[in-house]
């Protein structure tokens, strides 16, 4: 005969083990997501293994390079992976923690590596006093651990989202970062969708070239991000098509800059191609559409042949 403080064990019982199988249903749903990389945008890049060549820069190179479209064409001509290392305006501009980070991330004996460099004046620009770069408080400038699987430093720190919107993200998510790193994006193109972007992004970078400057700091950083990398294989330096309003605030905000890269180029012996007035569809001015990043990486790909010695 069951007592009443049986019967009360027996629910306790009876709760817990409901409460484990939600847990145990929850990790079974939550790993394949975690475990191949999928958390969110960025994640994915500090799971996979130390890369052998990379592509590196803001969100613009992040969406517009496809390392799957330029190993495709270019094979075994440089040390793989390739990977997508780059992320966004906000957290990898050149500066000393993204260079600290591309070290982290580079397998050490690589001899033979392909480094696309994609530049821009934004990605070289501060705002404030030279030396204090805000991304130092970032994952880029924190985050020591960039080839682990789970990564849990990052987990714990930088994924603020609850469990379940995990889930749910990934399930509605517009954005899908790929295991090379290219991170796909999926909005619409239709032409009032895109003007009305390209008029919000312009104000964000009128807004942007008021109060920035191009940074010393930053561009002696880009120089040693390029002497590093050349010990490891052959860089180029790429500016990415955007379109034609922000390539006219770009010129006016640093009419120079373009020059100045071709200088830097020369300098390092290493090549410079500028897409920056090609005729690619962006979704805001400032990234292109997905569709249009599979026809500009195989431009890349088939220019980077050209440029590069065998």
């Amino acid at each position: 005969m069951k007592t009443p403080q049986t019967s009360a064990v027996l629910k306790l019982l009876g709760r817990l083990a409901l409460l484990a199988g939600a847990v145990l249903l929850g990790a079974m749903a939550l790993g394949p997501v975690v475990l191949r990389g999928r958390v969110d945008a960025f994640y994915g890049r500090f799971t996979g293994p130390p890369a052998g060549s990379l592509v590196l820069g803001t969100s613009r190179a992040a969406q517009g390079i496809r390392p799957a479209v330029l190993a495709g064409q270019l094979g075994s001509r440089f040390e793989g992976p390739l990977l997508n290392y780059a992320f966004t305006l906000t957290h990898s501009p050149y500066g000393p923690a993204y260079l600290r980070s591309i070290q982290r991330k580079l397998r050490p004996g690589v001899k033979n590596g392909l480094f696309i460099v994609a530049v821009d004046p934004w990605s070289l620009s501060l705002t404030g006093p030279e030396g204090v770069y805000p991304e130092d408080n970032s994952f880029i400038g924190q985050l020591h651990q960039v080839s682990q699987n789970p990564n849990l430093a990052y987990l714990t720190t930088y994924q603020t989202k609850p469990l379940y919107r995990l889930l749910l993200d990934y399930a509605t998510a517009t954005e899908r970062l790929h295991p090379d790193g290219w991170l796909e994006v999926n909005i619409g193109t239709d032409s009032a969708q895109v003007r009305a972007r390209t008029a919000r992004k312009l104000q964000d970078y009128r807004l942007l070239a008021a109060s920035q400057h191009l940074s010393s700091g930053r561009l002696q950083a880009l120089g040693q991000t390029i002497r590093l990398l050349q010990q490891h294989g052959r860089v180029v330096l790429v500016r990415l098509p955007v379109g034609a309003a922000l390539l006219a605030l770009e010129q006016k905000y640093q009419p120079g800059f373009d020059q100045q890269m071709r200088q830097l180029a020369a300098q390092a012996a290493a090549p410079y191609l500028d897409y920056s007035n090609a005729p690619y569809a962006t979704t805001d001015g400032n990234h292109l559409q997905r569709n249009a990043s599979g026809p500009f990486s195989q431009q890349l790909a088939s220019d980077l042949q050209k440029v590069l010695p065998r």
